[in-house]
């Protein structure tokens, strides 16, 4: 999360208050702590953290070497193991499929009982700390922005605009040209909750959302449990990512559908700002994210204080060992690489001072660093390496004066938001818009591709890492990999019809490239219809013998293009046998009538 503040001088007369207080509260806690055999978790926490621990277990109560390591991670734990050890006297709050572990509350005196089980490998504590700053970087009252811009402002024909800076920094405004903005695409966001009130964000596509805090499906602030403001940040990057207020406010990726875990708790006394966070919150959440379908993963969220300069290998933090198996599960996973940079490193001390934060130490997480407009690092803004010596960040973008909602509000936005934390999901947005244009495109080939078209691929450093994602040359990239048959690029030629095309009206049905071409196993066939017809794609082999026979029926005029509206094809001939490598032609027949075949290749 975002670095301290300085500390507040105002603060040092009421030092010695202070003190008196913290003395009283220590006693009366060490009172309740002895004089109580039954106390509750909250007060566990509060007077003995170390009492939180991660349970993790030997093997999933089956033969291990009977499943393939991805399915054996979203194996369950056994319920066996979970009844024993509570029977124990744990209090169990998260599962981890992936950790083969669980979360949970034990005392001292039943740690032993719990560790001597045979299915139980060891015990760990949860790690958790408590910053105090005076207020939240990203929220300053002086520059909030309640009304839409003037009408000469609106330069932009696609009219973002506050945001118009932050999305043409990335040229994400060139796939928005050609119709790219997060259709189909989920996304996932791991934050501090959710507040969908505003104007902005009212009308987007939410999945699903669970406040693994609180454990209850409400991601926005409740009095009862939550303190004002407990939703500001997530509020903030969800509006980056998904705004839709044209004119004042677009966002990247508006179209896309999300998922929302709030993982974070937020303390207000006073003046300060205190912010609580335990990883297994959020490891439940990535979890969970992944369960629910979830292909790009913003987190905004970095954790230090609990960890020195020689963790950040890529595999000792729990948070990036979970962050590492959703890469190999095929989720993108983006984080915010820290806002400690403005601090001189201190190696030996935990808190990471002048470092990255976790999970941005991740092999292949996409660590996300801040620049300014004139394309240097910004001075808060986290830099590498890990210290294995990996480059990091991996990219950056703008972080200072980032638009967004203006947060506790229906229709404010502001312009002074800035962090790390803005940076992410604008790389978020970057790689949503590539998942529409390239459905077949994975997690590790965007991580390779945002990597080397980046403005400093050439000479990456440990400031900026491989630089600013250059969406264009990203784009050319993919269609080079994919030999230009990725996601065809619609154009609209009929505003009344709003038909879409290619290459401006067709006059007669056309079959379009296949896509993947080669494929293995599976492919999407694209078609064109000038007017109403009914459809069907029969598919032969080089010698001409009949393959396989799809029929589409009645379709009405217009582009049959992205993945739910193609034709697609397995792989198998019609008595579902898989077919052999080699080169097959597809034909459309409208209406009976036969139009020019299109040639396929498989390639197991």
């Amino acid at each position: 999360m975002a670095s301290l503040l300085p500390f507040n001088k105002l603060l040092f007369p009421r030092l010695s208050f202070f003190f008196f207080r913290f003395g009283i509260i220590c006693f009366l806690a060490n009172l309740i702590f002895l004089s109580s055999p039954t106390v509750s978790s909250t007060e566990r926490s509060q007077v003995a953290s170390g009492l939180k621990v991660w349970v993790f277990f030997s093997d999933k109560g089956i033969d291990n070497q009977s499943l393939s390591p991805v399915k054996f991670l979203d194996e369950p734990i056994p319920l066996v193991y979970l009844s024993t050890i509570k029977v124990q006297g744990a209090k169990i709050h998260h599962q981890s499929r992936w950790l083969n572990a669980v979360s949970a509350n034990i005392s001292p005196e039943n740690h032993q009982s719990i560790l001597s089980l045979p299915f139980v490998q060891s015990i760990e504590p949860v790690r958790s700390y408590r910053n105090i700053v005076q207020e939240p970087v990203w929220l300053n009252q002086k520059h909030n922005i309640f009304s839409a811009p003037s009408e000469g402002e609106k330069e932009n024909p696609i009219e973002y605009g506050l945001a118009k800076k932050q999305v043409e920094h990335l040229q994400a405004d060139f796939l928005h040209k050609k119709g790219y903005w997060g259709k189909t695409v989920v996304i996932g966001i791991l934050d501090t909750g959710f507040d969908l009130s505003h104007q902005s964000l009212n009308k987007i596509e939410v999945l699903d959302q669970w406040d693994f805090v609180n454990n209850d499906p409400i991601t926005k602030d409740e009095p009862d449990q939550d303190d004002v403001g407990q939703s500001d940040h997530g509020s903030i990057i969800l509006g980056v990512l998904a705004a839709n207020t044209p004119s004042q406010l677009v966002g990247l990726a508006p179209q896309a559908k999300y998922l929302l875990a709030k993982t974070e708790k937020n303390w207000h006394k006073g003046i300060d700002f205190e912010r609580q966070i335990e990883e297994d919150w959020w490891i439940a959440g990535l979890e969970w994210l992944e369960q629910k379908g979830a292909q790009v993963v913003n987190s905004s969220l970095g954790y230090a204080n609990w960890y020195r300069f020689s963790d950040l290998d890529g595999k000792t933090s729990k948070v990036t060992i979970a962050a590492n198996i959703a890469l190999e599960k095929g989720v993108l996973v983006i984080s915010a690489s820290g806002n400690l940079g403005a601090k001189l490193p201190e190696d030996q001390r935990l808190g990471l001072r002048g470092r990255i934060t976790v999970p941005a130490d991740g092999f292949d997480v996409l660590a996300v660093g801040s620049v300014n407009r004139w394309g240097k690092r910004s001075v808060f803004s986290s830099p590498g390496p890990t210290v294995d010596g990996r480059i990091k960040p991996d990219l950056v973008a703008l972080g200072e004066g980032i638009a967004s909602i203006r947060p506790r509000s229906q229709f404010g936005f502001a312009t002074n938001h800035r962090g790390t934390s803005l940076s992410a999901p604008l790389i978020s947005g970057v790689a949503a818009l590539l998942i529409q244009a390239f459905p077949r495109v994975t997690a590790t080939d965007l991580v390779s591709i945002l990597r080397n078209t980046a403005s400093n691929s050439a000479q990456p450093n440990n400031e900026v890492g491989y630089g600013v994602v250059r969406t264009e040359l990203a784009h050319q990239s993919l269609l080079d990999k994919f030999l230009h048959v990725g996601q065809p690029e619609p154009i609209l030629i009929d505003k009344k019809k709003s038909l879409k095309t290619l290459f401006g009206q067709i006059k007669s049905p056309l079959i379009r490239p296949n896509y993947p071409n080669p494929f293995n196993a599976e492919t999407w066939i694209p078609f064109s219809l000038p007017t109403n017809g009914n459809v069907q794609i029969s598919i032969y082999d080089f010698a001409g013998y009949l393959v396989q026979q799809m029929r589409v029926g009645e379709c009405a005029a217009g582009d049959y293009l992205d993945t739910n509206q193609a034709v697609y094809w397995d792989g198998r001939d019609k008595s579902g046998q898989a077919i052999t490598s080699g080169n097959y032609f597809a034909v459309l027949s409208v209406d009976g009538r036969i139009y020019p075949a299109m040639k396929m290749t498989l390639q197991e």
